[in-house]
């Protein structure tokens, strides 16, 4: 059988690839976002002398432990996938980032021995608790630089550099036009993701438990949780337009794709997600000022305007362009892209929409932030406020699904071809262009 055309019944090697990457990013993102949080939050018991830090942090740690073994198991099923399912691709990859694997790999190697040995000191150095937050924070700035290597090769094959010498080879690749963007956005959405899991994870222990000191602890902690996960959100609008023009200017076609193509749809979708997160977040928020230990009758009328807005900026984000919503499903409605929807243009709406979330975001958490300064009641939280958190948990997931799936899908260029690294190398493993650094670079300039 010639090299490159294995296949996997039934289902296709691209779907076993998708699973595996889509997979691995949501239990590596959660790690990475988690030890950095846990870290943060011990750091916060130690200085505040609050026990709810300290018991969260440890708690978060021992689950990132029990996480970290299925995490790299499956890195590493993906990693024999990709040579055994696409060997051509993956040679090309290896020759142009060989050194950015290989940092890769040692800072991987790292952050195992960190993470570990930092959970199971965490009796010893109890009395040493500056140095035992510094080993967290290392095992956390371990797996940012695991991240930023990975993020290079995944930039790279959306918006691929053009190289010139051998000299500038891995220099270019590796901060090609995307790269900074995507490893920002990725950064933030690590403390994001976290966050709103935790706070979903809280409300469901809130409802659960029957003890007192334990519902206490959950309300604190899906209070916690959702200050990580929407604090962040409110910041992807502007970093994600950064990275969406970086696309636009080097991957026009890729670009159009998603956003003007049959597979624009995926980002009405994804503004859906955010969409959801922000109102069931706002909506915890405003519920939460009625506990505060000083009533704020007027912030709260404050966070209830806000409410409203974030409704109506949702509205604008989540308005298709046209009349053509799933073309891939035949939900097409009057003349499909011919049916123009004024409020659903790009400019300015979308763009109202967008950054209107993110400064009414601001806004809420401002206000919420001065009433937790003086204190909450907790364990008084209603049931409805719980499920609130639990949709942002369930969402975020299907935001991390989706926002992969975009970022994947637009170098298929409706199909014709689809690219593994775009303009350079189909699906099928063909090198189709000189421009980009696909095969071994001859002294002096390439032609």
């Amino acid at each position: 059988m010639p090299i490159g055309n294995l296949d996997v019944p039934v289902i296709g090697k691209n779907v076993v690839i998708a699973v595996l990457v889509q997979t691995h990013i949501l239990f590596a993102t959660f790690i990475i976002g988690a030890v950095l949080i846990a870290a943060t939050s011990e750091y916060l018991g130690l200085v505040t002398k609050q026990n709810n830090y300290e018991r969260f942090a440890r708690n978060l740690a021992r689950f990132v432990v029990l996480l970290f073994a299925s995490g790299a198991a499956l890195a590493i099923t993906f990693v024999l996938a990709l040579v055994t399912l696409f060997p051509v691709f993956f040679s090309i990859l290896q020759n142009i980032f060989f050194w950015v694997f290989l940092v890769e790999a040692f800072m991987f190697l790292g952050q195992i021995i960190i993470v570990y040995a930092w959970y199971n000191v965490w009796d010893k150095l109890a009395y040493r608790k500056s140095l035992h937050v510094v080993f967290g924070f290392i095992a956390g700035f371990l797996g940012l630089m695991a991240m930023t290597m990975i993020d290079s090769v995944a930039s790279f094959m959306l918006t691929p550099a053009e190289v010139t010498s051998q000299a500038d080879l891995v220099a270019r690749s590796f901060l090609n036009q995307t790269m900074v963007p995507l490893n920002m956005h990725r950064f933030i959405g690590n403390f994001s993701y976290v966050g709103f899991l935790v706070a979903g994870w809280a409300g469901w222990r809130y409802l659960r438990t029957t003890r007192e000191d334990d519902r206490e602890y959950y309300d604190w902690m899906g209070h916690y949780g959702l200050l990580w996960g929407f604090g962040f959100l409110i910041m992807q609008p502007v970093i994600g337009y950064g990275y969406l023009k970086g696309i636009r200017e080097t991957s026009p076609d890729a670009f159009n794709t998603i956003m003007l193509g049959d597979k624009s749809w995926v980002f009405n979708l994804l503004v859906t997600w955010i969409a959801v997160m922000s109102i069931a977040s706002t909506a915890y928020f405003v519920h939460k000022l009625r506990f505060a230990i000083k009533p704020m009758e007027t912030l709260r009328k404050l966070a209830v305007g806000a409410l409203g807005f974030t409704a109506l900026f949702t509205v604008l984000t989540m308005i298709p362009a046209n009349a053509s919503l799933v073309p891939q499903i035949g939900l097409v409605f009057g003349q499909g892209e011919g049916t123009q929807i004024p409020l659903g243009s790009m400019y300015p709406w979308k763009y109202i929409g967008l950054i209107g979330l993110m400064l009414v975001g601001f806004f809420v958490v401002a206000i919420y932030l001065k009433a937790a300064a003086t204190g909450f009641h907790w364990g008084r939280a209603s049931r409805w406020s719980q499920f609130a958190l639990m949709a942002c948990a369930v969402t975020v997931v299907l935001t991390m699904m989706t926002m992969g799936y975009t970022r994947e899908t637009a170098r298929r260029v409706d199909n014709e071809p689809a690219y593994l690294i775009h303009w350079c190398v189909t699906l099928d493993q063909k090198v189709v262009s000189d421009k980009c650094p696909t095969k071994p670079l001859t002294e002096g300039v390439r032609k």
